[in-house]
């Protein structure tokens, strides 16, 4: 494995090079027919967070019970080649891993590189591309259930947002079938999806998922855009345009699985509970000066049914451990997926361009909110995050990031809903090296 994954790294640098070399292109591109129609791209995404965290009640690192920490992560690394092979078959491969930090006891050794995007599909016009794969294009029921981690407005994606699919890996990548395509100014994305087979058997009183053999999953979205049209070339929504388009989106997502769900009733006999997931977003980037300030603005509701009291804990990535009496979740986690109302908005503001053109640098705040109105809350958990990107080069690529989290954590009581004990707070800076 060792050896394979450094022969791929190399494979990946000369193709590299043979593309600076061999054409006027940019170097990630490697045209294999004259018109450029026929093409390979390859791409790279490194995120690296120092972290600053206050801990949920009871979380442990080693054998110690701790209330801080702070820890250094690779959050996310990709490695991917996509493209067009001939004039109607498009592949996607991506390596990478997340999460990579000093609770993996045997060093980075324990996280190799793994495969999170394998797919083809076949083209038969603008409006019909079907293909399947490990892939996200069936992966939830709004914009950031797949996103574009190196255009990523806040310091992470909304991961509510991929938690909400009750199957995955690598939070929302999964083995699908998937249809897409534009239809003017519509374009649509559907996907039956065979999950992955959960093993924790937590069956309660409450709502949990179950442990017997999946049923096929079924979700799809649809967008409407008012002014640009984005890309459907891959799954994956860009957070930012940094003033490069004018888009407003609005789309309307579903994901339903059969008996996915189960628990206990009075009288110990075992019910299932189907789980439904309806999703609206509306997405808005576009400049608003003439010298390149841009604003960001997205919204996302959701309404969510796993059953009975259903809830699920948003730690990733997690620097501490715990066990299951912890509600919240161990180290940094909040509940933010649950038996039903989600709502969930961004704003970013990018200033323009410098009258200076040797200073390319450009900062953008931004601030994001989560609200999860939970049938097991006593009262809707709220979850808010201020931060500033700094683009070195003015576009999409490395950057700083510095983001402040504060999140609210829940008693777990025996009888009645789950109150708020508390609020906690995370302070991460990122480097990020993409192209």
């Amino acid at each position: 494995m060792p050896h394979l994954r450094l022969a791929l790294i190399l494979l990946f640098v000369i193709l590299n090079a043979i593309s600076v070399l061999a054409q006027e292109k940019p170097f990630n591109v490697v045209n294999i027919s004259p018109d450029g129609s026929k093409y390979i791209k390859f791409g790279m995404n490194l995120q690296v967070w120092g972290r600053y965290a206050e801990l949920n009640e009871g979380s442990k690192i080693g054998t110690n019970e701790v209330t801080d920490t702070y820890d250094i992560v690779i959050r996310r690394l990709r490695l991917q080649a996509m493209g067009m092979i001939t004039d109607n078959i498009f592949f996607h491969l991506q390596l990478g891993q997340n999460n990579i930090n000093f609770t993996q006891n045997n060093g980075p050794s324990n996280a190799p590189i793994s495969v999170m995007d394998a797919l083809g599909e076949y083209h038969f016009n603008k409006s019909l591309h079907i293909g399947g794969g490990l892939t996200a294009w069936g992966s939830g029921t709004t914009r950031y259930s797949a996103n574009s981690s190196s255009s990523q407005l806040t310091l992470d994606t909304p991961m509510y947002q991929q938690f909400i699919n009750t199957s995955s890996t690598f939070g929302n990548r999964n083995l699908s079938i998937y249809a897409k395509g534009d239809l003017g100014k519509f374009n649509y994305r559907v996907a039956i999806t065979n999950p992955y087979r959960n093993a924790n058997n937590n069956l309660g009183l409450n709502s949990s998922l179950s442990t017997e053999t999946p049923r096929a999953q079924y979700s799809g979205i649809l967008t409407y855009s008012f002014l640009d049209k984005e890309s459907i070339e891959d799954a994956y929504h860009k957070g930012t345009y940094l003033g490069t388009k004018k888009v407003f989106n609005i789309a309307l997502g579903y994901m339903t699985q059969a008996k996915a769900m189960w628990h206990l009733t009075p009288d110990a006999t075992v019910a299932y509970d189907d789980m439904k997931v309806l999703g609206f977003d509306v997405f808005y980037d576009s400049p608003i000066s003439a010298n390149g300030a841009a604003l960001t603005a997205y919204a996302a509701f959701n309404n969510n049914n796993y059953g009975k009291n259903y809830i699920q804990s948003v730690n990733t990535p997690n620097p501490a451990i715990g066990d299951n009496t912890l509600i919240n979740g161990s180290g940094v986690g909040f509940i933010g997926v649950g038996t039903g109302n989600i709502y969930y908005a961004q704003l970013g503001y990018l200033f323009g361009k410098s009258d200076n053109e040797a200073k390319k640098g450009r900062f953008q705040p931004y601030a994001a909110t989560q609200i999860a109105d939970l049938e097991a809350l006593d009262t809707p958990m709220t979850m808010y995050e201020l931060g500033v990107n700094y683009y070195t080069t003015g576009t999409l690529g490395p950057k700083f990031s510095l983001n402040y989290q504060n999140r609210a954590v829940y008693d777990k009581t025996l009888i009645g809903a789950y109150k708020q004990s508390d609020r906690l707070g995370m302070v991460v800076l990122q480097c990020q090296v993409s192209f």
